[in-house]
């Protein structure tokens, strides 16, 4: 299969828009990984304290 067959003319504007909306999903995964580290350190803190208190 030849590669030069294949033609796909993007309109800058498209291109502008699909850029966008990539990066804005890529900014909500990063919110959302940051709370769920966070919330991972304060349980391992938790259960680390609690545990300690109990032996």
């Amino acid at each position: 299969m030849a590669q030069s067959d294949i033609k796909c003319e993007v309109k800058n504007s498209d291109q502008e828009q699909n850029e966008e909306r990539a990066l804005s999903v890529f900014a909500s995964e990063k919110n959302e990984d940051l709370t769920a580290l966070g919330l991972v350190l304060v349980v391992t803190f938790l259960v680390l304290l609690f545990t300690k208190w109990m032996v």
